[in-house]
């Protein structure tokens, strides 16, 4: 146990944290470590105070000692397993996150999914955040990560029902309706999917990708003139928008106005020149139809 000495070192060294003064903070938590190598505590509120100045590399050499010294220690093992999550060091963060797991807190699971989706395992993700909504149904994000795991995994039906129960917690989520609309639209509820795209628009109008989904959803509809109107204000809000360009040179194709087809095209290309192929299978679909 630390002494008194030691306490009021770790006291001062919180309160300079509190008012702002970290060179001060972290003078004192250096030389506590210097004093007391097997002191822990220092080595954590240490390194939570370089995360928060940015300093992420400091930290972890921090975290690394204080994991050799106390392997089971939970807050060690939680920032470790966050720092690599940051990072993209998704094979780390699960080694950390799982020693912990079994305490059952939902930000441990949610975090722990995290790193099995960004690592492609996305049933292992789903069983985690599905963990994170039975300890908190309130946790945030957690329908829309797991409704994004379910259309990955063409699970659409399942993606609908959670979807549909984030919305009733989080009416203004624009990305629900966003989500929301692709499965119905791989469901082919094509009416259902227009309904929710043109919410996530009302509560979201400067996001272009949904401009250009319900200009396409608007396509498979069959109202071109609508669909066009959509994938203009898409490109009006963002001009590097491949997909919208490439639709109104399909768009100007089915008119049989070659000349501002191909202007679309170019522009599509001139934006990415691999985009060449997507072209020519879409003209392919366009001839078929």
């Amino acid at each position: 146990m630390p002494n008194s000495v030691l306490r009021k070192s770790l006291e001062k060294a919180r309160r300079y944290f509190d008012s702002g003064k970290f060179l001060h903070s972290t003078q004192i938590y250096h030389r506590l470590i210097n004093e007391f190598p097997n002191f822990v505590d220092a080595y954590i509120e240490l390194a939570f105070i370089y995360t928060k100045l940015g300093k992420e590399n400091y930290a972890e050499k921090l975290l690394r000692k204080a994991y050799e010294i106390e392997p089971r220690n939970e807050e060690v093992l939680f920032m470790l397993g966050n720092i690599c999550l940051k990072s993209k060091r998704f094979d780390e963060a699960i080694k950390f996150y799982t020693p912990i797991a079994n305490l059952d807190y939902p930000v441990v699971h949610y975090n722990l999914g995290l790193a099995y989706y960004y690592r492609g395992d996305f049933l292992e993700a789903e069983a985690e955040f599905k963990k994170v909504l039975k300890l908190d149904p309130e946790f945030p994000k957690v329908f829309e990560t797991l409704g994004e795991i379910l259309i990955k995994r063409g699970a659409y039906e399942e993606a609908v029902e959670y979807l549909q129960r984030g919305i009733k917690k989080e009416p203004y989520n624009h990305m629900l309706y966003y989500l929301l609309a692709i499965s119905h639209w791989n469901l082919r509820n094509l009416t259902e999917a227009k309904s929710a795209i043109e919410t996530a628009i009302d509560l979201e109008p400067n996001k272009a990708i949904l401009w250009e989904t319900c200009g396409e959803l608007l396509l498979d509809l069959g109202e071109v003139d609508e669909a066009e109107k959509y994938f203009n204000r898409a490109i009006g809000l963002d001009k590097n928008l491949v997909d919208s360009f490439i639709n109104l040179g399909l768009i100007y194709t089915y008119r049989g106005k070659k000349e501002e087809a191909n202007r679309f095209f170019s522009e599509a290309l001139r934006i990415d020149p691999n985009a060449e192929a997507k072209i020519e299978e879409k003209l392919n679909l366009l001839r078929n139809d």
